[in-house]
């Protein structure tokens, strides 16, 4: 027997990190939203453990980031150590920056993590989760999608009625296996067998990756005094074996005493490079997991997940709320599968140098990249990461729908340094910004077009700040103080005077003054009106518990 229908309007299935992120950015803007999870309870065993500048910064839209940042932990540096024992490369993870006013690379737990997303649903009286829920089966019309799901605990049915839905179900998805949705690409006969461990004392501060042909190691510390070895399987040993007492005592006893540290987990898993073949299914759209799989090797199958998150929340309530056509969705897929496949591409590309199972191939590429590495732009490009893919966004939401050239700004994730404020305070730019659209006018710009980019701003719900340059008198309301610079160069290196940020603080586009209607129309021609949020208070470490 079905039960009543219940409504909302995004119904997001799966509360993993990128089913809660996703929940808390719909509260937000005050969207109806309803999650449902599967298991009764919350997963509480340590699975990813990494999380970059981008993912920080997403967290910190919806007032996360500091109570996560403080029980996270930043490594200064990866080494890469070769068959013969001796370090190769060192990534400079601490001195990487990629504007974001981040670190380049955190550790965090899991566990933590999800219990702080899930504590900052409670912000939001549009949103309810519901546990122990699983979906069973769903049909879609014109005006939206119909879910059946079943309770775990009685087997009682219901169904939800939603505007829209959201797949955050994971590799396995249900959601997408429904759509009949294939996830194109391969597995690979290679696997890990994960080793998460509790210190009595700090673990060593640097991380290294033991990139031996006969058994690739990594080896990291996390969190408080959690230490991770991760240990390659081969081909000729079975998963199952790899997690008995003995083996597991046998792969961490070269790092720590066996007898003076408590096992958190240990469990196998193994590398997918896979993508869906498409993302969407008329009003459902897949995320995380669920869209993408890539190998562990730099830390980003939840990173890329957050980043959809944040791509397609707005969108969403922009569409919800009535400020913009439904054809905005389009853009979730188109701006966000190039980037991911560009991540599942450099982490592949990685993994072959660092997981090469060939002794002679290993040897050379020792030898080259210590050798290439006295090269000053190579010691640059491996030290500070210059091999990740930057955020980008080519087509879609942009002035002009697309990049103008190779050189120009729209598309672009906008910078984030540290400004002053009129409180006389020093705070990251996105914390005066808030949720929605910002406008930015750099100092010197003619008062008539700063009046136009605030009419502009006001259109959209949008905040709008002057730059100004360092100075002795604090800032005025209104303005931030650019102590560091960096936004006047920005607009300098571009030639810019005025800058529309999107939500997720990609560039929409920027103009010269004079230019400003081109702006306006491009913008108006996509959004019909203010995109409403509400003022969210930052979670605190008293909220977690």
């Amino acid at each position: 027997m079905t039960l009543l229908v219940q409504e909302t309007d995004v119904l997001i299935v799966g509360c993993g990190p990128v089913g809660a992120l996703t929940a808390n950015l719909l509260g937000q803007y005050g969207v109806r939203t309803l999650v449902l999870e599967r298991a009764l309870t919350q997963h509480n065993q340590p699975r990813a453990i990494t999380c970059d500048d981008e993912a920080l910064r997403i967290y910190q839209s919806v007032g996360l980031a500091q109570v996560l940042d403080a029980h996270m932990y930043t490594c200064p540096e990866v080494e890469l150590v070769g068959a013969s024992g001796e370090v190769f490369a060192r990534l400079g993870v601490q001195n990487a920056d990629f504007g974001n006013g981040y670190p380049a690379l955190r550790f965090f737990s899991q566990p933590f993590l999800e219990r702080v997303l899930r504590e900052g649903l409670s912000r939001f009286p549009d949103v309810q989760l519901r546990l122990g829920q699983q979906v069973e089966a769903y049909t879609q019309d014109a005006e939206g999608v119909s879910v059946t799901v079943r309770d775990v605990r009685d087997g009682s049915e219901s169904t939800v009625r939603a505007r829209y839905v959201l797949a955050c179900d994971g590799g396995r998805s249900t959601l997408r296996h429904l759509a009949g949705i294939d996830m194109v690409g391969s597995t690979y006969d290679e696997g890990m067998v994960a080793i998460s461990l509790l210190l009595p004392h700090e673990p060593p501060a640097i991380s290294r990756m033991v990139c031996d042909p006969y058994r690739h190691v990594f080896v990291a510390r996390c969190a408080g005094n959690e230490l991770r070895i991760e240990v390659m399987i081969r081909e000729d040993e079975k998963p199952e074996d790899m997690v008995q007492p003995e083996r597991i005592r046998a792969f961490i006893a070269p790092y720590v005493d066996p007898d003076r540290v408590t096992i958190l987990r240990a469990a196998t898993y193994i590398f997918n490079r896979r993508v869906a073949a498409r993302w969407r299914d008329g009003r459902m759209f897949l995320l995380g997991d669920a869209a993408h799989l890539m190998p562990p090797v730099l830390g980003q199958g939840l990173c890329s997940g957050l980043r959809d998150a944040a791509n397609i929340a707005w969108k969403l309530a922009a569409v919800v709320q009535g400020q913009a056509d439904a054809a905005l969705l389009d853009t979730y897929e188109e701006e966000r599968r190039p980037h991911a496949e560009a991540m599942l591409e450099a982490s592949v590309n990685m993994g072959r140098l660092v997981l090469t199972g060939s002794r002679p191939v290993a040897f050379v590429r020792d030898r080259l990249i210590r050798a290439l590495d006295r090269i000053p732009r190579v010691h640059r490009f491996i030290r500070d990461l210059e091999f990740k893919p930057r955020p980008l966004i080519s087509r879609g939401f942009l002035m002009g729908s697309a990049r103008g050239h190779r050189g120009s700004p729209e598309g672009t994730y906008f910078p984030q340094p540290w400004v002053d404020v009129a409180d006389g305070g020093q705070v990251r730019l996105d914390d005066v910004l808030g949720p929605g659209f910002a406008v930015l006018v750099r100092s010197g710009t003619q008062e008539a077009s700063a009046r136009a980019a605030q009419v502009l701003a006001d259109s959209l719900g949008a905040s709008c700040l002057r730059i100004v340059p360092p100075r002795k008198s604090p800032p005025q309301p209104g303005e931030v103080m650019d102590r560091e610079g960096k936004l006047d160069a920005w607009f300098q290196q571009y030639g810019m005077d005025i800058a529309v940020l999107r939500p997720d603080r990609y560039l929409f586009g920027a103009v010269r003054g004079s230019h400003l209607s081109w702006l306006s129309v491009a913008l108006r021609q996509r959004i019909q009106g203010p995109l409403r949020s509400r003022g969210v208070p930052a979670l605190s470490d008293a909220s977690v518990g």
